[in-house]
């Protein structure tokens, strides 16, 4: 462990401001979340300090920002951080060998060795628990280890008050561009990821749009119910999410309809990744009320051209899927 000396009076109140200066000019999330996991690493002197978002839906915790370390994913309900999480406590472990709940495995895997540990949770607004902040290894004014107290309780309390109102914003604006019965991403969160992806990033810009829709599909909603027709959404909107590779989106462009842009891949590619999609929907089931629902879908396949707006880009596909819907439908058009 590195032995760093804490900041003087003066020094610390120098760093203070300078991440306080930066935190207000910064705008992306990642980079306010890793300044304020710095920020409180300064302020109670360790010599890690992560800050860990709990994910309801996959039932786990993972990190946002961790020095040290790359991005560290456990079970709901383990460790320190489960402690936490769950209790909606603040651990303080200055002997973390003696307590139970401290699993020594990653040390021995590591060869890091954990000697204080200081660990609150993070809430929004309503008082729900979304993350926890956690800190490992305070120093001393010597260099060497030192048990956290409670002056590093209050310090570390103003940062994750900083780091509430920061995750629980971002997660809102997340929500906001999400659709809730898919997961997918929606029409909002198209444009959101268009912008950053295809007008931004050159590297990972996507190449081919494809739309597709479920054919006859209120035709399901009539025989079965409209919540059989949200359960062939679902099973639509995973089948997609599972063929889908990094780079990729796939988007609940409204309905029945939905939109992917894939990256680096010819429209030869784009078809045959669309038709092997459309085989796997045609060959699939979905169960519902003890009645098998069987579907299939027509997709439009069209090159994304960075010099064209992206509501045109989308109508390109979209005229093939038109096509497609015209010839028969359950087919791939390009």
């Amino acid at each position: 462990m590195e032995k760093n000396k804490p900041y003087k009076a003066e020094e610390l109140l120098e760093q203070i401001f300078y991440y306080m200066s930066e935190l207000v000019n910064e705008r992306r999330f990642d980079n306010t979340i890793c300044l304020l996991t710095d920020l409180g690493k300064i302020l109670v002197n360790s010599d890690r300090a992560s800050l860990w978002y709990y994910d309801v839906k996959k039932k786990q915790y993972w990190t946002l920002a961790a020095s040290g370390s790359e991005r560290i994913v456990v079970p709901e309900g383990t460790g320190i951080i489960g402690a936490t999480i769950s209790n909606k406590e603040i651990i303080v472990m200055n002997h973390p060998y003696e307590d139970d709940r401290f699993n020594p495995e990653v040390d021995k895997e590591t060869g890091y060795v954990t000697k204080s540990i200081l660990c609150m949770p993070v809430t929004n607004e309503k008082g729900q628990v979304i993350g926890a902040f956690q800190a490992i290894n305070k120093m001393g004014e010597d260099g060497e280890a030192a048990p956290f107290d409670e002056k590093d309780i209050k310090r570390l309390a103003m940062v994750a008050a900083y780091c509430n109102k920061t995750l629980e914003s971002h997660l809102l604006y997340e929500a906001a561009q999400v659709d809730p019965l898919t997961g997918l991403k929606n029409r909002r969160g198209f444009f959101e990821y268009y912008g950053e992806q295809v007008r931004e990033d050159n590297d990972k810009r996507p190449t081919a749009v494809i739309i597709c829709d479920i054919d006859f599909f209120k035709k399901v909603n009539d025989t079965y119910g409209h919540n059989a027709g949200d359960m062939v959404l679902m099973h639509v909107a995973d089948i997609l999410q599972r063929n889908i590779m990094n780079g990729d989106e796939v988007v609940r462009w409204g309905g029945e309809e939905f939109v992917m842009l894939l990256s680096k891949c010819s429209i030869s590619e784009a078809v045959a990744f669309a038709e092997n999609i459309r085989k796997q929907v045609e060959e699939s089931t979905c169960e519902f009320g003890g009645q098998i629902i069987k579907i299939t879908m027509s997709f439009g396949v069209a090159p994304l051209l960075i010099e064209r707006s992206s509501d045109e880009n989308i109508r390109e596909a979209d005229e093939r899927l038109y096509q497609a819907k015209e010839s028969g439908r359950n087919r791939v058009v390009s």
